[in-house]
């Protein structure tokens, strides 16, 4: 059985995760506009923890003009839920088994959320030729090389107008967090549907866009929960360094 105090830090690397994931979309929001996006996006994802172990969880975004909700759920990792308030200037991150929230100003640097680091070496991006299609949409095959790292991804380009959904969002004050393969492609206007990374040989994360639909979603799934407390970010952090 796990100590508050590691699952606490589970919940802190997941909502790292999550972070890291959505915020390459603000690198492609000065593109041109495209239809607007309202809907949800499921994916399944594998990440590994301290110990290299394996850990799997799915991902469900809800996306409705400036906001976005967040939730995940499987493996070892405590489930998170966040919430995205663009036109708040907000983030919440809400942990529902003791109804308390953590609220981030859109305003504070990325970083001193959920840190900073890796190497200033450049991706290598190579297209295999191979094409194939994922939850409906037609696909092609990358090749990303940096170092020891290497990423096979499948992207399309035909949801553009869902990236320009997601960072609109999200805002545009991050774009300095992300950093990654996923990212890479971002750039070039491809969404990826599909990926696996390795370092060494060994994998370390994947992801698979599982589902894309457009739905009418109710206001409400992006509001505070009635009830729920707010903590500050800064207690968090301290319990991991206790």
């Amino acid at each position: 059985m796990r100590t508050p105090r590691e699952d606490l830090k589970l919940a802190v690397d997941h909502f790292r995760l999550v972070i890291e994931t959505l915020c390459i979309a603000f690198l492609i929001a000065t593109r041109a506009h495209a239809q607007q996006f309202e809907g949800i996006v499921e994916s399944k994802n594998v990440t590994t923890d301290e110990m290299g172990r394996p850990q799997e969880f799915v991902m469900t975004m809800w996306i409705k003009k400036d906001m976005v909700r967040i939730e995940t759920k499987g493996g070892a990792m405590p489930g998170s839920t966040m919430i995205y308030r663009t036109d708040l200037r907000k983030i919440w991150m809400l942990n529902t088994e003791d109804k308390s929230y953590f609220e981030i100003s859109q305003e504070e640097k990325a970083q001193e959320v959920v840190g900073t680091g890796g190497t200033t070496a450049k991706y290598s991006i190579r297209k295999t030729g191979k094409t194939k299609t994922i939850a409906g949409y037609p696909c092609e095959q990358f090749i990303i090389k940096r170092n020891s790292e290497e990423t096979q991804l499948w992207g399309t380009k035909k949801l553009a107008h869902l990236v320009s959904a997601i960072s609109k969002a999200l805002g545009q004050e991050q774009t300095t967090v992300a950093e990654g393969p996923t990212n890479e492609m971002m750039k070039i206007g491809v969404y990826p549907m599909l990926s696996m990374t390795k370092v060494d040989g060994n994998v370390i994360e994947s992801q698979e866009i599982t589902k894309v639909e457009t739905k009418s979603l109710d206001a409400n799934l992006f509001s505070l929960p009635a009830g729920y407390k707010k903590q500050k970010t800064v207690d968090m952090m301290q319990g991991l360094q206790k």
